[in-house]
Parts: C-alpha cells; sequence; structure tokens
C-alpha cells in the first residue's frame, strides 16, 4: 500500500469522477457494473448510463466510482489504457473490475441473479435481504440516506429476495473462485423476523455452498438481548456488525432520528459488546459514517470500539442525491486522510484482530481504514 494512493482514494471519494464514452464502453459486458442493491452512492443519478461499481489502483486499492460530471478527476482510455487525470495531467492507470459469469445467469425460480446479489468491491458478495426502512414513512429516515430514491430511480434489483435464491446466488458466486466473503444487510424491521430471516438465509447459503461457517459479516438491526446475539452466531456466519452512523450521542439524534429513537447511543455499545464475547475479537464491526461528526467524536468512537475488541467500518460520506443532505459538502480529502491515520493508529494500538477472513480492503472501495491499516502491514 503506497501513502499516495491513500490520498488519491479519499481525494477520488470526496470530490468524485468522471468517464469518457471510451473508458465506459465495456462496462456492463466484459466490466462490472454498477447494480444499486441498496444505496447510490454517485454525486448525480444516471438511469440510462451504466457505470462502473469500483475500480483498483496500481497497487490494488479498491476505489468506489462515484459519479461527479463537474469532477476534475476522469477516466479515459489512451491506447488501450485506462488512464486517471486532474484534468491537467495524467495520474495513473486504473482497472474496471472484471464483470462475474453468474450476473448472466438466473435462478431454478427464474429470476436474475444479479437482480439478488452483486459483488462489492473485488470479492465481497453482497445480499440486500429486505430494501425497506420503516423510518422513510415517518419522514424520520437518516439524513445522509437515499435508499428510497436509489430504489425508485433505478430499480434494479428485487426488493425482497428468496432464501433458496440467495443461496443459488451463493453457490454461483463462490464457485467463480473470485468471492471471499458475503456481506448481509435489510431495513428496520421486527427483530425476531430478522434473526429468523437471516438465520434462514446463512443456513441455505451454507447448504448450497457446503461452507460449515460463512466467512463474511451480517449487519442488522441492533440486537438487545446477548440470547439474540447467539442466535446470529449459532446461524453459522462469521462475524457481525451493527451500524451506529454517528458516535456523538447529540448528533446521532440529530442526523438519525427514527434510528435514535428506537435504539439509544448505550444500546449500540451494549450490543457491540456483548457481540464480541460471542463472536470474538476481530469479528464484530461498528459501522459509522465519517465525515457527519467532528474527527475528535469520531476518533473516541474509534478508540472505545477498538478497547472492546471490534473492528470499525468508517464509510466516507458524499452527498447522494435522493437524501436530505443532498447538495452539501464533505469535509476535505486532507480532513479525512488525517483522521483515518489517527484511527489506523489506535486500532493498530488496541491489537484488534484484523478479522481478514470476514471483510477485507478488497471489499470496502468506500471506506479508508483498510488501506490506512495495510500501510501498518495489517490485512
Amino acid at each position: 500500500m503506497n501513502h499516495k494512493y491513500l490520498e488519491l482514494k479519499a481525494e477520488l471519494l470526496v470530490n468524485g469522477v468522471n468517464a469518457t464514452p471510451q473508458a465506459l464502453k465495456e462496462v456492463g459486458s466484459k466490466y462490472k457494473e454498477q447494480n444499486h442493491g441498496l444505496f447510490g452512492w454517485d454525486f448525480e443519478n444516471h438511469q440510462d448510463l451504466a457505470l462502473p461499481d469500483d475500480f483498483a489502483l496500481p497497487d490494488g486499492t479498491i476505489v468506489q466510482f462515484r459519479k461527479n460530471s463537474h469532477s476534475s478527476y476522469l477516466v479515459d482510455l489512451v491506447d488501450s489504457k485506462l488512464i486517471l487525470s486532474d484534468g491537467k495531467a495524467p495520474i495513473c492507470t486504473v482497472a474496471w473490475l472484471p464483470r462475474p459469469s453468474f450476473y448472466n445467469k438466473s435462478t431454478v425460480s427464474g429470476n436474475k441473479m444479479v437482480k439478488i446479489g452483486q459483488i462489492g468491491g473485488e470479492d465481497c458478495l453482497f445480499f440486500c435481504y429486505q430494501n425497506y426502512c420503516s423510518h422513510f414513512s415517518r419522514n424520520e429516515q437518516c439524513l445522509f440516506c437515499n435508499l428510497v430514491e436509489t430504489s425508485t430511480t433505478y430499480n434494479q434489483v428485487l426488493k425482497k429476495k428468496e432464501t433458496e435464491d440467495i443461496g443459488e446466488v451463493a453457490r454461483a458466486a463462490f464457485s467463480e473462485g473470485t468471492v471471499k466473503h458475503i456481506l448481509l444487510t435489510g431495513g428496520c424491521f421486527n427483530h425476531q423476523k430478522e434473526i429468523e430471516l437471516v438465520s434462514g438465509i446463512v443456513e441455505s447459503i451454507r447448504e448450497h455452498t457446503g461452507l460449515n461457517r460463512v466467512p463474511g459479516t451480517i449487519l442488522p438491526s441492533p440486537a438487545k438481548t446477548m440470547d439474540e446475539i447467539k442466535r446470529y452466531h449459532a446461524s453459522g456466519i462469521g462475524a457481525i456488525g451493527f451500524s451506529m452512523e454517528i458516535w456523538d450521542e447529540k448528533l446521532y439524534k440529530a442526523v438519525c432520528p427514527g434510528k435514535s429513537s428506537d435504539v439509544s447511543h448505550d444500546m449500540f455499545v451494549d450490543s457491540i459488546r456483548n457481540a464480541v464475547d460471542v463472536f470474538g475479537e476481530g469479528n464484530v464491526y461498528g459501522v459509522l459514517v465519517m465525515g457527519l461528526e467532528p474527527r475528535e467524536t469520531f476518533l473516541e468512537g474509534v478508540k472505545t470500539l477498538a478497547g472492546i475488541g471490534a473492528n470499525i467500518v468508517p464509510f466516507v460520506w458524499s452527498p447522494n442525491p435522493g437524501s436530505k443532505l443532498a447538495g452539501h459538502r464533505a469535509p476535505t480529502s486532507k480532513w479525512y486522510v488525517d483522521a483515518i491515520l489517527e484511527a489506523a493508529e489506535i486500532v493498530h494500538d488496541a491489537k484488534v484482530p484484523a478479522g481478514t477472513q470476514n471483510h477485507c480492503y478488497k471489499c470496502d472501495g468506500n471506506s479508508l481504514l483498510h488501506d490506512a491499516l495495510r500501510l501498518k502491514g495489517i490485512g
């Protein structure tokens, strides 16, 4: 991992990127395209344009493609090579990621596999088992979230996936040899129903793939009891995470009005602490949206979570269309780099196991912590 590529990734996530028609020519056929399984991360919608989901920098760093037609960063096809420039001069070559074969296949029930599961990054198979969040109906959704807008704009995935279909897609994806982990998540709904649904999905994946314990992570609604966490572990999934979003308690209530009324800050921390006791250190994740709170409180959260043996996935926020914060600006890329380097020091000093069997830098085109830890020889 090269420090300059960490800085470049932060720049591209904060400012977005554009691409010429020539560069995009084989996206959706030879190269993996965006299929909006949950959120839209671009700065603008693009219903009639196939865009890459993500791409690789020369050192293997994975960057999420966030379209911004006003960005100075541009990918063009020059002498059969994809070249990233800053509007003034070439920076480096980049590579779109191969399109998996299962994207062209269907399940036994006749559903297109790409509408059920998608590859995130280079090696993570993503399933959103239910594209629904009850907070939108009360206008209490998280201010950064565009789940409903994405769903209605693109309508690319099945809103509800059958357990058997998910198992079939997992078998097809793992058989191709590139998938190393899965990521399972869904909207907010009844705890007991979610536990039953997730357990059934993991069981289906195990049956279809022959895996005893599935490498990967589930991101369910916060578990309120130790028994619930034990039931998730018994399903056979390798890791669990909880989407805290914002560490600062007052900002959490302001940015996530619906979620904070259901689940307090302390309940999240208790869930993560209990999950570490069950899943083991390094196999639990606290998910934060980085850039919506002061660096000081963000790092306070990293220190607390790492101190109880959890890893952190801090997504780099961008002002997505359809969210209540559309049109706002994220902090500078330097702010992100400085904060994430300090976060990496905290995680390193806490000696939290990397947990790369369940989640790695190749999974995350929209986060910087794995990349910062690679600078320290971790992961």
